[in-house]
């Protein structure tokens, strides 16, 4: 199974937005970094989900309105 990066994130607030919709739409996702924030909150956290959901993935993001934060 290989992951791909779909969108990096400087605020984990918005991260965690997607984070719900992608466990309620049951997408599998990872999210590098998360807990990195208690010692730099500057560190980016990059959503990372298996390849065959990318798509579905990034109509997600888009739909949610964080469009600006897909890396492609």
């Amino acid at each position: 199974m290989e992951l791909v990066e779909v969108a990096t994130f400087s605020f984990l607030d918005d991260a965690s937005v997607l984070e719900s919709i992608l466990h309620a739409k049951k997408i599998p996702y990872f999210l590098s970094n998360e807990n990195m924030s208690v010692f730099s909150p500057a560190i980016s956290r990059s959503l990372m989900v298996k390849e065959e959901d990318k798509k579905q993935a990034v109509e997600i993001i888009k739909e949610a309105g964080f469009e600006n934060y897909l890396t492609e």
